[in-house]
């Protein structure tokens, strides 16, 4: 949108749109530099964090420029990278444990270096996600401590915002809709942001830095760019290719838009789930999903990859390259009896399988062909691939798939189960190109005067990614970006006079404080800042020694996961009398969190 005659309700030196871990750097530095920032971000409060919330916290990281250059230019293939740009990138890379310890306050484990093998919390296995290309030997990951999968890196990336509350202002359910640009000179002077119902114009004295992610969640860009009817998003849900859409109103230069990651034990594909408000649940090592007499199929009723094939991030071997498989509107994975009671024996030793809704949601008959009229598939298809799975076993070979025969058992006689799986998205690679200095360019590869971008909105990996290497690049580019939008600009926006005049100095994140919360006779409050979304506030009753009652009054934990997992854990500890129960598989971290919180509440009937 045209600049001109724009009528300003605030003015700050640097604004950020997107708080996840692109956008929490980003906005760290430039306060770090001197700016007042404001950060904004669609998520409301407790889900905000985009990806790097839902990420590993693998944070990719090598030694030897020289190597690591060889390694990634084979990643690419023959897509181009410029060269300034990857040079800074493996630079971060190299950079990385002296990164950790200087802005981070915390000694990077080195997976190669830090974890042994056999590591019960962090198995060890192949840090480079292509083995096979020359000099892998030379990639890392780095982790903030020794877990994984637990927001670790998130929480501390969150914390250096609120640490900076005296310049970073954060509006959380606020949504970036449109870029004010200067026709004649092509600077970025200011936003449209949309905060509970009203529109503000925020004007930016310096740099603007665009930190939204990727478009998981916006099905019309699914299929313009990825060419796929619909995909199940893995992580935050908010990534709508809000920063993309605002790029192209300012001509900028779009790249690697084609480029996705997948994820899970069977290769690009999820649990199904109903409805737009739903993240699919990750899957990881369940060997029974791909172990037994159990296969998938797709649309047509036949199988179409190796069920047991580990994945690249989705991405399965076929004829010497690296893909994502074939898209099918409605894959169903098939078993016997069985492989039922293989599942059925699993729930009761572990009390909860990794898919706590998997039991439920089966489908069941007592032939291939009843089966295969719920599914809507031909049913001489699926007994054929009943059939054809069952001599492949017999011969230990799977010449259709290729699949290990060891992991194959033939099927028996009914009755047969299936349950409905969904093609996954993990996060999305295109958007904006932007330089080594992180300003983005636009079609005339030109810098845009004022704007800049970090993180997964338009990432570098061209072709073949690498794990980590989103994380490495939020922290790499997040600080440049948040460095080079704070410095001050000969052109820089001034604003004379503002136009209904918006209150600065808010900040959504502050209110975190729990002594808000009302407690009876008997009862005490426990507080947790480790749970994967971060602070957890329960409210305990606790009479005549006994554990009476256990209230969560807040948590921002995944709904899929979380809520599960609090209504089995209360149950547990109020029947065992302690917080120190056995975690709910699937939800280890929500587990560790609830108990703590529990444990400090109780901590203060002693201390009374």
């Amino acid at each position: 949108m045209q600049a001109n005659d724009v009528q300003w309700n605030a003015q700050y030196d640097v604004v950020v749109v997107g708080f996840g871990g692109a956008g929490a750097t980003a906005a760290r530095f430039a306060a770090d530099a001197g700016a007042y920032v404001l950060l904004v971000d669609t998520a409301p409060l407790g889900r905000e964090g985009g990806n790097t919330r839902y990420a590993s916290q693998h944070v990719a990281m090598g030694k030897g420029i020289g190597q690591l250059t060889k390694y990634y230019q084979q990643l690419n293939d023959d897509y181009m990278v410029p060269a300034k740009l990857m040079q800074t990138y493996l630079r971060g890379l190299v950079n990385m444990p002296d990164y950790f310890e200087k802005y981070l306050g915390v000694k990077a484990v080195s997976w190669k270096d830090d974890i042994r093998l056999g590591d019960p919390v962090v198995p060890k296995h192949s840090l480079a996600e292509y083995p096979e290309l020359a000099d892998s030997e030379s990639v890392d990951i780095a982790l903030v401590h020794r877990r994984d999968k637990d927001a670790a890196l998130w929480k501390i990336l969150r914390q250096n915002v609120v640490e900076r509350a005296d310049r970073i202002d954060v509006w959380l359910n606020t949504r970036a809709r449109h870029l004010y640009q200067d026709e004649r000179t092509g600077v970025v002077k200011g936003v449209q942001l949309r905060r509970r119902g009203k529109d503000y114009r925020i004007a930016v004295k310096n740099g603007l830095v665009l930190a939204t992610g990727g478009f998981e969640n916006n099905r019309e860009m699914i299929q313009n760019y990825l060419q796929k009817p619909a995909l199940m998003p893995m992580g935050t849900l908010f990534n709508r290719g809000d920063g993309i859409k605002m790029a192209q109103e300012v001509q900028a230069k779009l790249w690697h838009m084609g480029n996705y990651e997948s994820y899970g034990t069977l290769a690009g594909l999820t649990f199904a789930e109903e409805g737009t408000q739903h993240r699919g649940r990750v899957i990881q090592s369940w060997s029974q999903l791909n172990h037994g007499s159990i296969f998938v199929i797709g649309d047509d009723g036949t199988r179409f990859f190796a069920e047991n094939q580990p994945a690249r991030h989705g991405h399965l071997y076929s004829h010497g390259h690296w893909v994502l498989p074939h898209y099918q509107k409605h894959p169903y994975l098939v078993f016997d009896q069985a492989q039922y009671e293989v599942f059925a024996q699993q729930e009761k030793d572990d009390r909860r399988l990794p898919y706590p809704k998997f039991m439920q949601k089966l489908l069941s008959a007592d032939s291939l062909p009843e089966l295969a009229k719920q599914l809507h598939v031909p049913a001489i298809s699926l007994t054929q691939t009943v059939t054809d799975f069952n001599h492949f076993k017999e011969i230990g070979r799977d010449y259709q798939t290729g699949r290990d025969t060891d992991t194959m058992r033939k099927f028996g006689a009914g009755p047969y189960y299936a349950i409905k799986l969904a093609s996954n998205v993990l996060n999305t690679q295109g958007g904006p190109q932007h330089d080594e200095k992180a300003r983005v360019l636009n079609v005339d590869d030109q810098p845009i005067p004022h704007l800049y971008s970090a993180g997964e909105l338009g990432g570098i990996a061209a072709n073949y990614y690498q794990s980590g290497g989103n994380l490495a690049e939020c922290l790499i580019f997040g600080k440049i970006a948040g460095e080079n939008a704070a410095k001050p600009k000969k052109d820089a926006v001034n604003v004379a006079r503002l136009h209904n005049a918006v209150t600065v100095h808010i900040n959504d994140l502050l209110d975190l404080s729990a002594q808000h919360y009302m407690v009876g006779p008997d009862q005490y409050l426990g507080v947790s800042d480790d749970g994967m979304g971060g602070r957890i506030v329960v409210r305990v009753t606790y009479q005549n020694q006994k554990l009476r009652q256990i209230e969560i009054l807040e948590n921002h934990e995944n709904e899929e996961i979380g809520q599960a997992a609090f209504d089995q854990l209360e149950k547990n500890m109020i029947s065992a009398n302690t917080p120190a129960v056995d975690a709910i598989s699937g939800a280890t971290t929500t587990s560790r969190a609830l108990s703590e919180a529990v444990a400090d509440a109780l901590s203060k009937v002693k201390s009374k």
